[in-house]
């Protein structure tokens, strides 16, 4: 698969690498922390957010961990001259990746022409290792070059053997542990080579390994897609709410198999989801708006007590408080 890749690359010639640790006291704030990934958050569980991301930049290498306490509602893509793999270090319960369900010992793989949807569950910690294409692919026999394409067409959930997913969690563990305790090691050429080789061997081992496989189950999916419609459809209709009967007409089912589609996804009901997504779309739009009251009315609020007392609820935080920090 890999010739010896660690043996035969050359000595690289390090220009300015970095490293930093950032905490995030929101949401928004926290998905801009992954540049080139060209993502949004939306939060599904109520509460005050905080999180955190380390990250390492080298030449053809980003290694990154993230901690979010929210369960989130996370979108975007990956700039096609990467390719990304997330690997979650914690229990992962109760999350969805593009239409399948987060388990232990699998890994997301987030490159993929048509992006990705994860909702991910509270109190995650994932590492990611982001690989340049260019720097892959050098090492790499047509054959595996033609695989590697084939795995990393569309973003999905691949699942690995034991030994497998616990060297990617070690390898992480290892990197960052070090990085907190020395951060002048990137500093050092020969250290960063052997660091960007174990992460390309890493990277390499999971997407051509013969014993992992993606997984989709059918009836997952299909709950999966039920949701992401219903986002697209709030979204469209931002100053018209639509109801739950409206709902169920427009995606031809009953209240019970909505009802049964996003418990099964999401452990809620459609009217609190359509909730919570109106909130969130107050919340972005507070950004650029010129009152509370002109993003609440946008989104349909028109009880303004009632939507303050809500929105307090979801995000910790008063309505008044957000508009304040982004217009401070």
């Amino acid at each position: 698969m890999l010739e010896h890749c660690a043996r035969t690359a050359a000595l690289l010639t390090l220009p300015q690498s970095n490293y930093l640790h950032r905490e995030s006291q929101d949401f928004d704030e926290q998905s801009q922390f992954l540049q080139g990934w060209h993502q949004d958050y939306s939060q599904l569980s109520a509460g005050h957010f905080n999180g955190f991301l380390t990250h390492v930049h080298l030449p053809e290498v980003s290694l990154f961990l993230e901690f979010t306490n929210q369960q989130l509602h996370q979108q975007g893509y990956l700039d096609e001259e990467k390719i990304s793999i997330g690997v979650p270090m914690n229990s992962i319960e109760k999350g969805m990746f593009c239409g399948s369900l987060c388990e232990q010992q699998a890994v997301h793989i987030f490159s993929g022409r048509n992006g990705f949807e994860f909702v991910s569950p509270a109190n995650l910690t994932i590492g990611l290792i982001v690989i340049s294409r260019k720097f892959l692919m050098q090492y790499l026999s047509d054959d595996d070059q033609e695989r590697l394409d084939q795995q990393c067409k569309s973003a999905k959930i691949l699942y690995l053997n034991q030994t497998k997913y616990l060297n990617l969690v070690r390898f992480l563990r290892s990197v960052f542990a070090t990085l907190k305790a020395l951060p002048g090691f990137i500093q050092y050429p020969t250290l960063v080579q052997e660091t960007q080789m174990m992460a390309l061997q890493m990277v390499a081992d999971t997407l051509l390994c013969d014993d992992s496989a993606p997984r989709t189950v059918y009836y997952q999916h299909q709950s999966w897609q039920v949701v992401t419609k219903t986002r697209k459809i709030v979204r469209e209709r931002q100053d018209d709410p639509i109801t739950v009967v409206e709902l169920c007409e427009s995606l031809a089912m009953s209240h019970r198999t909505l009802q049964y589609h996003f418990q099964r996804t999401l452990e809620k009901s459609p009217i609190v989801y359509l909730r919570t997504e109106r909130l969130n779309g107050v919340r972005q739009m507070l950004r650029h708006a010129n009152s509370v009251t002109e993003a609440a009315t946008s989104w349909g609020f028109w009880h303004f007590g009632h939507f303050s007392q809500e929105y307090k609820k979801m995000f910790g935080e008063a309505p008044s408080t957000t508009f304040k920090r982004f217009h401070g």
